[in-house]
């Protein structure tokens, strides 16, 4: 057996982490990578609107 197969097959692969083979295991680590960017997302999205519909002239600098 040549060193080759147990190699990646992507030159990014060993940045991320390896897919457990259980079905379920897989299941819960999707779903909590998806859980973790919906919450950075909305987070973000929140942040903008509580900025933004707020005074923005309030966070003008202070030489005008």
């Amino acid at each position: 057996m040549s060193i080759r197969v147990h190699s990646s097959r992507s030159f990014f692969g060993h940045l991320k982490p390896a897919l457990p083979r259980d079905y379920f295991a897989r299941r819960r680590m999707y779903r909590t990578i998806s859980d973790v960017i919906m919450i950075v997302i909305l987070s973000i999205l929140v942040a903008w609107v509580i900025i933004y519909t707020s005074n923005p002239a309030g966070f003008s600098s202070a030489g005008h």
